[in-house]
């Protein structure tokens, strides 16, 4: 996704990936409670149709959140929220309709915790603006089914009392998770601008480090081919167009070697760390012409170098066949990683599978094959 929302998921996607144990957990709890509560005030129940259908909606809401919160589905989007809460409301609705004039006591009834509880358990994938207008509506759809039953109920109180009764768990719980995110984000985001700071510290000596990687490859080149020709000339060879010819060799051989390492992007620089220590690996892995990989965010750099590293670390990972290219198409540019993995596995539930949920989330795009036993990405990002 290249506007990133203000989502723990698209802050810090593994802390997401965890917390949807969480989304089980509320998958399991809601539909049980809404049926515990109608179970024991099924006295008041007059229509059980209508009742069973309210617990249909409520499964129905379950299942969504449960889906689409899935790694493989990542970012969990807007119109998922509208869907799990939307249910959630008619699940009310449905509930206090079955009870029609029944409904003796508001407090019994079980449809607004279950609009909050399901607003809490998508914190992790939405923002904190968008809970809270959530919840608000929610409440005063809330609020409007209880004004309508008000002459149901035996204790006697003003109408507005049993607007609050109605309206205080989605409205706590809303605010509740609305907080949650905007703590969270807003501490992701300290974070993030404090890594940021330390990269900038780093780029100096990044700097050091290239000049140092180029001298050490100079001078390994000097030593093969500079010494050995110098060490000639000492000792009385006879300088010909041969010789002449050789250390233009030499010469254009040192030169290009400068400029490939000036030219390497870190793409190509974490290819060749974990390419086994085959020199130039990166030469023949990433494809690469305008440097594009440099118009990569921190996030979408990170994601990417992730994914690389854990693809090289695993056993059924074939290095020789590892291919990445990148190409401009308009203002955005087209990445596709193309790899061996000779895997029993599914990648997308294997050990590949986090990294994966993270470059899904960082890229909203992506496309991944795995026919065994190639595997290809495909995804794109905008220049930067």
């Amino acid at each position: 996704m290249n506007s990133h929302e203000q989502t723990v998921q698209q802050r810090d996607p593994i802390a997401a990936l965890i917390a949807r144990s969480a989304s089980f957990l509320a998958a399991i709890a809601v539909p049980l409670f809404a049926a515990g509560t109608t179970w024991f005030g099924r006295d008041s129940i007059e229509s059980p149709a209508l009742a069973l259908l309210a617990l249909f909606f409520v499964v129905l809401a379950s299942v969504d959140l449960v889906v689409q919160s899935s790694p493989l589905r990542a970012p969990l989007t807007s119109h998922t929220h509208a869907i799990v809460v939307g249910s959630a409301l008619v699940a009310l609705l449905l509930s206090a309709l079955s009870m029609g004039e029944s409904d003796a006591y508001l407090r019994d009834d079980w449809g607004g915790p279950v609009v909050g509880l399901f607003i809490v358990a998508l914190a992790p994938y939405r923002p904190a603006r968008e809970l809270l207008v959530s919840g608000v509506l929610s409440a005063i759809f809330a609020g409007f089914i209880a004004v309508v039953q008000s002459d149901s109920f035996v204790t006697v109180a003003p109408v507005g009392g049993f607007v609050i009764v109605a309206v205080t768990p989605i409205i706590a719980m809303s605010l509740a998770a609305a907080a949650f995110v905007t703590v969270l984000v807003r501490s992701l985001d300290r974070w993030r601008v404090r890594a940021d700071r330390a990269f900038t510290a780093m780029t100096g000596e990044r700097g050091e480090s290239i000049a140092r990687s180029v001298q050490q490859d100079s001078v390994t080149v000097l030593n093969q081919e500079v010494v050995p020709l110098f060490t000639a000339l000492l000792d009385g060879a006879l300088v010909d167009d041969s010789t002449r010819e050789r250390a233009r060799q030499i010469s254009a051989e040192v030169r290009a070697l400068m400029i490939a390492d000036v030219d390497r992007t870190w793409l190509e620089s974490v290819v060749d760390q974990v390419g086994n220590g085959v020199p130039g690996a990166a030469s023949t892995v990433v494809r690469d012409e305008h440097r594009l990989a440099e118009h990569m965010s921190t996030d979408e750099r990170t994601a990417v170098r992730a994914f690389v590293v854990a693809l090289h670390d695993a056993p059924s990972f074939d290095d020789e066949t590892v291919e990445i290219s990148i190409v401009r198409d308009g203002s955005r540019c087209e990445v596709v990683l193309r790899a061996t993995v000779d895997s029993e596995l599914n990648v997308l539930k294997g050990p590949l599978a986090p990294f994966l949920a993270v470059i899904r989330v960082m890229f909203s795009d992506l496309q991944v094959d795995h026919e065994q036993p190639a595997l290809t990405l495909r995804f794109s990002y905008e220049q930067r």
